[in-house]
């Protein structure tokens, strides 16, 4: 029987749940990758705090959202609530206009078809402050429900307790959360904006805080699938009286929201608008990897197959510390104006960017590798990074070494930024990583090179040194000769002493 034979005993909200998990895409148990999970948790040793949130919890990960939920219209801030359930709501109520009028029952987000505000636009002056700020509000809750489908499906967890109500709350009000902060952040900072944000928050003015937030929402856990937060940008727009068209890009908003975090030249140039991105960490990350991608098109991906090792040996790593590099006459430059990622091995001298190095850097390298090992088909640069820095540092001198030439900066001792490097390896090596394809290959072949030209020319510097001072003339090698045989012939004699002195009678 069709679908439409059926109509009249056919609800109405059934057809519009029908309709959405349609437009929602596939189901959460489809055959598709997901781009945000768990991270392991051994991977916490390498690093205490690096996967796990400082002052606010997004998406469905968040176990307190869950375990104590806060409604919309009464926010309960308990004591053992994070504090970013309350900038959650302050941020929602403020985009709302700080109140609502319109409340289900039973105390939860108001969701309403079109056709329903339609049927009781009677009831609702939609000029009044108040029942726009609600209409917006279904408009939001509806949007989520859409995309409720397709959103669970990129997750590494289906999240089947979460019933559908408690999943698009989630949505809605980390979603504007987050797309609130990058838009009220880009209005208040960019000198190139039209003026300062209207809208006071004192997160704003708080430089702690600020860091605090970008590190929370660059965590791999803590990721919201980008096309919500798109939705929700344009809906916010929309309500906003700006034309979504025109208005500055969401990434935009997010690579200057982000940028403090790791400072690099102009990133938001750097972004490629046109290719979809997972999430905002995907984002962040894209933005150091422009310059090295394009190197390695250039390449060409056959001329990296056609160099695979074929005994397997791990030719993807530098074979000698730096501490042995500087030994061999390696110079260490750092190389200004260059994107974090892109090192260069020139003749005798590596240089590299320099890498600034606290806790907040730290974590989020670390996602980013989470990131790259999490998805289907990533470039793994950074994973190939800092298999070099590994690669590199095996005691404090090492660190030593970089930071002298400008190359590290970090506030610890040289001690714990290299106990640090050396608790990455566990971490690298638990990986299924092939070595032969990183980004690095040609610059770590090349100085694995140099060291073995080095040792060649030395030791055939000494053999032929030898030859020439020990071996010039015929009456030099026989002396030479004759001193090996009184060696020996002393030897036997010493021998054959002492076996007689111990030989049993």
């Amino acid at each position: 029987m069709a679908l439409g034979d059926n109509d009249n005993h056919q609800s109405p909200e059934r057809v519009v749940e029908i309709k959405n998990c349609l437009d929602g895409g596939l189901a959460p148990d489809a055959k598709s990758p997901w781009t945000i999970g768990k991270v392991p948790g051994k991977w916490s040793r390498v690093h205490d705090s690096a996967f796990h949130g400082e002052m606010v919890d997004i998406g469905p990960f968040d176990i307190y959202y869950y375990r104590e939920r806060s409604h919309i219209h009464r926010p309960s801030f308990h004591s053992d609530l994070p504090v970013g359930r309350d900038l959650k709501m302050r941020f929602l109520l403020r985009l709302l206009g700080g109140k609502l009028e319109r409340r289900g029952r039973d105390g939860d987000v108001s969701r309403t078809t079109e056709g329903q505000r339609a049927s009781d636009g009677c009831e609702r002056d939609e000029h009044d402050d108040g029942g726009r700020m609600a209409m917006l509000l279904d408009d939001l809750a509806e949007a989520m429900q859409i995309l409720e489908q397709k959103t669970r499906a990129c997750y590494s967890e289906s999240f089947d307790d979460r019933s559908s109500e408690e999943f698009v709350e989630m949505m809605v009000v980390d979603g504007c959360f987050v797309v609130e902060l990058l838009r009220l952040y880009h209005r208040r900072f960019n000198p190139q904006s039209p003026g300062v944000a209207t809208e006071y928050d004192p997160i704003f003015t708080n430089p702690r805080t600020l860091t605090a937030l970008r590190r929370d929402l660059l965590l791999l856990e803590n990721q919201l699938p980008f096309f919500v937060l798109e939705k929700l940008y344009e809906l916010i727009n929309k309500k906003n009286e700006i034309d979504h068209q025109h208005a500055v890009p969401l990434e935009v908003l997010a690579v200057t929201f982000f940028d403090p975090l790791l400072p690099q030249h102009n990133a938001a140039s750097k972004l490629d608008t046109n290719k979809p991105k997972a999430h905002l960490l995907d984002v962040f990350r894209s933005t150091f990897v422009k310059s090295v991608s394009e190197k390695v098109l250039k390449k060409g991906k056959s001329e990296v197959e056609s160099r695979l090792n074929p005994n397997g040996s791990m030719r993807g790593l530098v074979r000698h510390f730096a501490s042995e590099l500087q030994e061999v006459g390696m110079q260490f430059k750092k190389r200004k104006g260059h994107d974090l990622l892109d090192i260069e091995f020139d003749h005798n001298t590596l240089r590299v960017p320099q890498l600034s190095i606290n806790d907040n850097t730290i974590s989020l390298l670390l996602n980013f590798v989470a990131y790259e090992m999490s998805a289907e088909h990533p470039e793994p640069f950074f994973t190939n990074y800092l298999m070099f820095w590994d690669s590199l540092v095996n005691s404090p001198g090492d660190i030593q070494i970089f930071r002298k030439h400008g190359i590290i900066n970090h506030l610890g001792s040289e001690n714990e930024v290299a106990e640090l490097f050396m608790k990455c390896r566990e971490l690298i090596y638990d990986l299924d990583y092939d070595l032969d394809l990183g980004y690095l290959y040609n610059e770590i072949k090349e100085v694995n090179e140099y060291c073995e030209q080095y040792y060649e020319s030395k030791y055939s510097v000494w053999w032929r040194s030898l030859i020439r001072e020990r071996f010039s003339s015929p009456w030099t090698c026989l002396s030479l000769f004759a001193v090996i045989i009184l060696l020996l012939l002393t030897l036997l004699q010493t021998f054959y002493t002492v076996y007689a002195y111990y030989r049993p009678h």
